[in-house]
């Protein structure tokens, strides 16, 4: 479960840009809240704003801590460390990336966080709170670590095993230590990030394929293709390696007959068949297949999203969406965020982070105004936000109007035309 994330000095975003899952005091729609201790945590968030505003970077930073956290292990020595820092001034430019996440892993709230140039780690961190205030497991700048008493024996061991460009917490994991395995684990097993454009059809049946583990995953879908009117009533699906395989090598390399025989494993032939259930003109219902390359984009993308949402629900992940609306129309998106705020389907605190141009689902029936944030970058070129809530709004306006009548930030100034001049 995320509970904050905090990045500054992140490509498009200079200052501080801090996102809360901690539901404020406002009332509305406490169906869209789930208790934890003494907090509210809010199940969905909506990021709408401008083209080039910098929604996309925000998910960005989360995506680039995830894979630097379950990457770091893997990195030689003098690997650079992918990160951009803001361009657009000369002090941001040599000074480190910050990014800083509070979230519950394993029953457990921790804080962990660092601060990064694209050669080393200036500063790492990570703290467990046992009670209302954090304990220190261990903090660390550059190459002096600092360790409570409690803990020195068990961690003083790992810090030679580290190195500049390497995170503690997963050099400390790599070598079994139990103080920061479940703060890895978060990032490795529990939150996930995904973009809809970049979804092509191979990627969307091998989520599928990953995820037909028992019937429940073609059950699922099913219901939802019944639920969200797309007449599909049934499908087949098949996936076999390629038996086929032309792998077309440079003069004098030959591989292994073992790695060709993975790589045949690795690369699949898909098969999806759908039963689209229509009516004659006499009114008997027939049903008709109809295979994958013919199926529409909106059908497609609900493929790939209902796998990955039936994991979510079940194992209580975070999944974070790069412009959830992606060839859907505003009911099936309302649809899907409905799904996590559902006390009975959504039981174990899955998350839905995702941003948007479907201005239909900035209404105060379906949201919260903690649950919207807006996005705009300011005339120094850097990335501001704020949700609703902090903006001022009132539960009872109407926020898609609000939008466009420029009430709030994050609407394009767009001017009618153009110069006459360039047009012969």
């Amino acid at each position: 479960m995320l509970l904050e994330f905090k990045v500054s000095n992140f490509m498009s975003i200079k200052d501080e840009v801090r996102v809360s899952c901690i539901a404020n005091t406002a009332t509305e729609h406490e169906e869209n809240v789930y208790p934890y201790g003494k907090d509210r945590i809010l199940p969905t968030l909506a990021f709408y704003g401008y083209n080039a505003a910098g929604k996309s970077n925000i998910f960005k930073a989360l995506t680039t801590a995830i894979l630097f956290v379950r990457n770091s292990n893997l990195m030689q020595i003098n690997t650079l460390i992918k990160t951009t820092p803001f361009l657009l001034d000369e002090g941001s430019r040599k000074n480190p990336t910050k990014m800083d996440f509070v979230f519950v892993s394993k029953g457990k709230k921790y804080n962990y966080g660092f601060e990064i140039t694209a050669k080393e780690v200036i500063l790492e961190y990570l703290y467990e709170y046992e009670s209302s205030r954090p304990s220190m497991i261990f903090e660390r700048k550059k190459e002096e670590y600092n360790f409570t008493t409690q803990n020195s024996k068990e961690l003083e061991a790992y810090k030679e095993k580290n190195t500049s460009n390497k995170l503690f917490l997963c050099t400390a994991t790599a070598w079994n230590c139990q103080l920061t395995k479940n703060a890895f684990l978060w990032f490795a097993e529990s939150i996930d990030i995904y973009d809809s454009g970049a979804f092509n059809d191979n990627q969307i049946l091998d989520y599928l394929d990953a995820n037909q583990d028992n019937e429940e995953t073609k059950g699922f879908l099913l219901d939802v293709f019944k639920r969200t009117d797309f007449n599909i009533s049934d499908y087949v699906f098949e996936s076999k390696a390629m038996q086929d395989m032309n792998v077309v090598l440079p003069p004098g390399i030959t591989l292994d007959q073992s790695i060709l025989d993975q790589m045949k494993i690795n690369s699949k032939e898909f098969k999806f068949d759908a039963l689209h259930n229509v009516k004659d003109e006499e009114g008997n219902e027939m049903d008709y297949p109809i295979s994958y390359p013919f199926e529409s984009k909106g059908t497609k993308m609900m493929i790939a999203y209902a796998p990955i949402i039936k994991k979510a629900l079940e194992l209580g992940r975070i999944i974070v969406v790069d412009e959830l609306d992606n060839s859907l129309h505003p009911l099936l998106t309302n649809y899907l965020i409905k799904l996590f705020v559902d006390k009975r389907i959504n039981k174990n605190g899955a998350q839905l982070i995702f941003n948007s141009h479907d201005t239909n689902l900035l209404d105060s029936e379906l949201l919260r105004r903690d649950q919207i944030y807006l996005v705009k970058k300011d005339e120094s070129g850097q990335t501001r936000i704020g949700n609703l809530y902090e903006y001022k709004a009132r539960r009872t306006d109407n926020f898609r109007k609000s939008y466009f009548n420029g009430k709030y930030i994050g609407l394009p100034k767009i001017k009618d035309g153009i110069d006459w001049q360039f047009i012969k």
